[in-house]
């Protein structure tokens, strides 16, 4: 467990391996492996992308592109995915306010 799992709630936890599901499901639906995704983001390891699939960490945002590139999908569509699944009260009212 990481530090930063240590400090979060239980909600915080339970919306961060939502998130990760979502990674694992696009890694999965791709059919590589977290290895083949870690060679193809660059700047992560294997160990890494399976923290990050099972909610121990977040996906970077600075890493949004690699990672969305890497998994085959739009970088926006990821951001969106994980903006919601992270955080999404925050999320939801920043959208909110935009759309009006």
């Amino acid at each position: 467990m990481t530090d930063e799992e240590v400090l979060l709630k239980p909600e915080a936890h339970s919306r961060l391996r939502a998130g990760g599901c979502h990674v694992r499901h696009l890694r999965e639906s791709r059919e590589i492996t977290r290895s083949e995704l870690a060679e193809q983001v660059l700047t992560v390891t294997e160990a890494f992308v399976a923290d990050v699939e099972a909610g121990h960490v977040r996906l970077p945002a600075e890493q949004m592109g690699r990672w969305a590139m890497a998994l085959g999908v739009r970088r926006d569509a990821l951001a969106d995915a994980l903006g919601r699944l992270y955080d999404p009260l925050p999320f939801d009212s920043l959208w909110t306010k935009a759309a009006a």
